[in-house]
């Protein structure tokens, strides 16, 4: 019996065995193999679920890895491109390590051997004879006869301590990787560290907002690849860290989104770091490059202030750049050699499945159809402005209207930054209010909307924030908002993109906006009350702390000097009112149950039936099937350029 239940239990692991290979078997890694990618790194894949390449992977690791070719390379966002020029950067430092050790163990052999040579050669003098002896004798006689001069005896191959102290104390830097802001630079790290999960190699991310003690630690530990963004990296370089003085040695240099870097008037420390990694010409001849942007090849117009400073100059030598001349630029700035361009972008610039919608209204409307927007079409939203006082006042303004926003700028410190983009992603429903820090390069997942709030300053902030969502293949939509005095910058966009046709019109429908109205013209002036009573008390608790400071007493009536004590009163009491009738107004329903939209009382004649509960790119999809010859071409638009007129919601 005992024999029969080892039998089947062996029976058992063998079955369990053949199910594990047919689970392998199902995990294809060939594609990655192919691409010369080691297995350590494809393991790791593998565990991420990252089972074949994207097209720029595929088009980027051969002449990388096996080329070793420097790479200047374009895609959409969200195509994969941290791991086009992270998996040649493990390649090479694990390729790197393995002749070092190689080295080391030739260089052991070679001293082992010599040790036996020595100690054959010691015993063959122990058997010589006498004369050998006396010849050992004479010498000695002879250097001692010497005035002033003694014998030393040299002995080869000995480190002194300071010496062996410093040399296992170094350690190498081999790669850095440049990028545009802190939370690209921490995301391309954990991407990195996933990625190499199974090897020894060392990363370490350096960024502005965070203790720079903390990261000259990190640096003393000696990682072989360096994430930054170029304002803190350059400010540890002058403080004379030690293992950054390595820069003009490394083997690899990464910078990701280039276009905006490499922009004049954008990080001068960028130029300063630059220089110092080119000092050195031979080694940065031997160093491999790799230059990665969604807008790497798109070129825009020549902004206004260059425009005029241009006229009043005859030798002026501001000009628009050709793509290829915008390439040139990046590889005469980065000593590039032999580069391979890998240019897989779209005419249009955005993702093949992003679907593309504006709504054009005043300056006074865009919080109306922003707050009819979020309150129609759930999912995860973020919204871009152009400022960080409109990222305050919008944040200010929904958070009145218990939307929970969650803003993100660059004067907030990191701690909460990072905190707010994890809450983000936390929420299904979650709603992130930024400016352009969180355009480029973030992998957020499952972001349904992206909504401009401004139009943006150049094409290519308008193809990074767009990027946010439609990411690895997944469908989303972009919201353009466009007020009269934006449409220059709009049509400029066009042009750029090289659109034809007009962005076609986001449909809302205005029985539906006059609820929205009212909650968001509540909520405005709960928020102007608010910000008067913060005023009166700033200027009441300065005066009261000045008063205490000189030992001075005053009587009630002079310490209000902003305010009489009943003008406040009654303003506390609007205020109460104000917000008692907004959160009556907040806990009824905004759309009224089972409205189909079947009577159109809209903007614009759709037929917007049964888009109730729909996705915004659905109720967008159906729009553009049902009225594909309602869109303008550009050139109409042009030719009608008057203001638009300014259209009254009715309460």
């Amino acid at each position: 019996m005992k024999l029969k239940t080892k039998s089947r239990k062996k029976n058992e692991l063998c079955d369990n065995n053949d199910d594990n290979s047919n689970e392998e078997n199902i995990i294809d890694v060939s594609a990655w193999s192919a691409l010369g990618t080691p297995k350590e790194i494809i393991k790791a894949l593998s565990d991420e679920k990252f089972y074949t390449p994207t097209t720029i992977q595929s088009l980027t690791l051969p002449p990388a890895i096996f080329g070793q070719r420097d790479i200047l390379g374009a895609a959409e966002t969200g195509s994969g491109k941290t791991l086009a020029f992270g998996i040649p950067i493990l390649n090479g430092i694990l390729e790197l390590k393995k002749k070092h050790l190689k080295k080391k163990q030739d260089d052991q052999l070679d001293n082992e051997s010599d040790e036996e040579e020595l100690e054959h050669s010691n015993d063959e003098d122990s058997d010589g004879n006498e004369s050998s002896e006396e010849s050992e004798e004479e010498i000695e006689e002879n250097f001692d006869n010497v005035e002033g001069i003694g014998c030393v005896r040299v002995i080869h191959n000995v480190k002194m301590m300071d010496e062996e102290k410093t040399s296992t104390s170094h350690k190498p830097l081999y790669a850095l990787i440049l990028t545009p802001t802190r939370e690209l630079a921490i995301q391309v790290k954990d991407h990195l560290v996933k990625a190499a999960k199974y090897t020894d190699i060392k990363i370490a991310v350096v960024v502005g907002g965070m203790a720079a003690v903390k990261q000259e630690r990190l640096l003393s530990k000696g990682p072989e690849i360096v994430i930054a963004t170029p304002g803190r990296l350059w400010e540890l370089i002058q403080l004379g860290n030690e293992h950054l003085n390595q820069l003009s040695s490394i083997k690899y240099l990464a910078i990701d989104e280039t276009d905006r870097m490499l922009e004049k008037g954008h990080f001068q420390e960028l130029q300063e770091i630059i220089e110092r990694i080119n000092r050195n010409e031979k080694k940065a001849h031997k160093r491999k490059t790799y230059v990665f942007s969604a807008t790497l090849t798109m070129v825009h117009d020549i902004p206004d202030y260059l425009l005029r400073k241009k006229k009043r100059s005859e030798k002026s030598k501001i000009f628009k750049l050709t793509p290829g001349q915008k390439l040139q630029k990046i590889i005469d700035m980065l000593n590039i050699k032999n580069p391979k361009i890998v240019d897989i972008t779209r005419s249009t610039g955005t993702a093949t499945n992003l679907t593309e919608s504006r709504i054009a209204c005043t300056f006074d409307h865009k919080d109306y159809y922003l707050y009819y927007f979020l309150k129609r079409h759930s999912g995860r939203t973020l919204v871009f402005c152009n400022s960080i006082g409109c990222v305050k006042r919008l944040a200010t303004l929904f958070n009145i209207l218990e939307c929970n926003p969650l803003p993100l700028h660059a004067n907030m410190q990191q701690r909460q930054r990072l905190k707010n983009l994890e809450r983000f992603q936390d929420d299904e429903n979650g709603l992130l209010i930024a400016t352009d820090v969180a355009a480029r390069g973030l992998d957020i997942p499952s972001i349904e909307h992206v909504i401009h709030y401004q139009v943006p300053r150049t094409s290519e902030s308008y193809v990074h924030r767009s990027g946010r969502t439609s990411r690895a293949g997944k469908e989303g939509i972009t919201v353009l908002m466009m007020e009269p005095s934006e449409k220059q910058n709009y049509s400029k966009l066009c042009q750029t993109l090289g659109r034809t046709e007009d962005i076609p019109t986001f449909p809302v429908i205005d029985r539906l906006l006059m609820a929205v109205k009212e909650r968001v013209d509540i909520a405005r002036e709960i928020d102007s009350l608010e910000l008067k009573c913060k005023r009166n008390n700033v200027h009441k608790g300065w005066l009261q702390k000045a008063v205490e400071d000189m030992d001075i007493i005053l009587d009630e009536d002079q310490l209000e000097t902003t305010m009489e004590s009943k003008e406040m009163a009654d303003l506390r009491r609007s205020l109460k009112a104000k917000r008692n009738k907004l959160t009556s107004l907040l806990s009824k329903p905004l759309f009224p149950r089972g409205f189909s939209g079947k009577y159109p009382d809209t903007n614009i004649d759709y037929n917007l039936i049964n888009q109730a509960n729909s996705k915004a790119v659905d109720v967008m999809k159906q729009v553009m099937k049902e009225n594909p010859k309602k869109r303008k071409t550009m050139a109409d638009s042009m030719k009608k350029q008057k203001p638009m007129k300014k259209k009254k919601i009715k309460v």
